[in-house]
């Protein structure tokens, strides 16, 4: 519920801090529980825990021990101090010399060699060479299989391939045709048509196809029929006009046009 009194700022109380805490137990006393440095004892935690541990820290290996002395830091391990000495590599008259595997590098004073000639011409030892030299023997040429006499021929065993697959062949036709009971057929005979004779072949293809175009024209844009006849007239009259058109395109085509002899 909202009221006006709500608005007056109340007067802060500064909270009371309580007391400090101070442990009863006495923190400059060491820890009577703590098991550190005891690894390896059976001593129970309780009393007496601080005697053992300080007579166990005397005998073990973690850190610095009351029994070893403190090193001198002059006195640290020299490079090569553990290591046994090779008396086979001594300076003795007894012992022999072993050479280096490489040679040494050289000193910062030595200067190399230089100012080196030669006097071999080699212009002319390069011709005396090449003068004297033995001529070596020309290669054998390769087989020209196009210079043999069977160039370009087919090869005999082609022919007797192809010929036992033809005979293979006859023989399949001839036993299918036993079993269906066919009679072998003559083949018919062609000849090819008179460029005339097609030329007025096709003009009177044109002719028909406009007379029955013409016909067809006046029923075509019917698509309610009363009778059946004026549906099957319309449908042969679409089949006619087809064919013709089929035998016109026929005709029309590059080349000869085959007809039969008989």
């Amino acid at each position: 519920m909202e009221s006006i009194y709500n608005l007056v700022p109340e007067p802060y109380v500064e909270p009371q801090k309580p007391p400090m805490y101070k442990s009863k137990h006495d923190p400059l006393q060491p820890l009577t529980s703590s098991t550190f440095g005891l690894h390896g004892t059976t001593a129970t935690v309780g009393g007496g825990i601080e005697q053992i541990k300080k007579s166990h820290i005397l005998s073990s290996t973690f850190g610095p021990s009351a029994k070893n002395s403190v090193h001198s830091p002059s006195n640290f391990l020299k490079a090569g101090s553990k290591t046994k000495k090779d008396l086979s590599r001594t300076t003795s008259k007894f012992t022999r010399s072993i050479p280096a595997s490489k040679p040494s590098v050289p000193r910062r004073g030595d200067q190399p060699v230089m100012g080196l000639h030669t006097s071999k011409n080699f212009i002319t030892a390069n011709a005396v060479e090449a003068i004297l030299s033995v001529p070596q023997m020309p290669q054998s040429k390769s087989i020209d299989y196009r210079s043999k006499e069977d160039y370009g021929t087919v090869p005999e065993y082609l022919s007797e391939v192809k010929e036992e697959i033809r005979r293979e062949n006859d023989m399949i036709d001839e036993y299918v045709r036993r079993q269906l009971g066919e009679e072998e057929v003559a083949p018919e005979e062609f000849e090819a048509m008179d460029e005339y004779e097609r030329e007025d072949l096709i003009n009177k293809l044109k002719t028909k196809w406009d007379a029955v175009n013409a016909r067809y024209q006046l029923t075509a844009h019917r698509v309610n029929f009363e009778s059946r006849g004026d549906i099957n007239r319309k449908q042969s009259q679409e089949a006619e006009l087809k064919r013709l058109e089929n035998d016109i395109m026929v005709l029309q085509r590059a080349g000869q046009v085959m007809i039969s002899a008989d």
